[in-house]
């Protein structure tokens, strides 16, 4: 399964925004960050994140970010199977829709995984609270010792 076609289903079959910013943000970095598809994509889960959490002003300003990159981002999400222009025209609805319009050969892919892929054992307070509940020492981690290697070099500077 591709990480879109992931995204896709736990998009509209869980409504598990959060893990969807997370199986494409490992797939854009694995890529170099390359493919703003998966970008354009990320920004558009957060958004519907935020907006679950009746965070207007963070959806609303994660959406304005989301439509600086849709020109850029266009040819990749073409690619991967996105009705690009039926995308674009729903950034300008409000409330935003729960289902990703979908090129029809990818529409028909996705409604035949949909009946087998696992259900959600989380409520729906899990979900909408979800980013409080992941494990976050790696990313504790790497900003310690990077705040450490900075320090290590203003040390070394002020002391030549």
């Amino acid at each position: 399964m591709t990480p879109f076609i992931h995204y896709t289903l736990l998009f509209e079959c869980h409504a598990d925004y959060f893990e969807c910013h997370e199986v494409l943000e490992e797939a854009w970095q694995a890529d170099g960050r390359r493919h703003h598809g998966y970008a354009a994509l990320i920004q558009y889960a957060v958004i519907h994140y935020h907006l679950r959490r009746d965070n207007l002003i963070g959806a609303k300003k994660s959406l304005r970010l989301l439509r600086r990159k849709i020109d850029i981002a266009s040819p990749y999400l073409h690619e991967l199977g996105l009705d690009v222009d039926s995308f674009v025209a729903q950034l300008e609805e409000w409330p935003l829709r729960a289902t990703l319009p979908l090129q029809s050969d990818v529409r028909e892919t996705v409604e035949s995984l949909k009946s087998t892929f696992p259900s959600t054992d989380l409520a729906f307070e899990e979900l909408v609270h979800k980013h409080l509940h992941r494990d976050r020492s790696e990313v504790i981690m790497e900003r310690k010792s990077a705040l450490l290697e900075r320090q290590r070099a203003r040390n070394s500077a002020s002391h030549s």
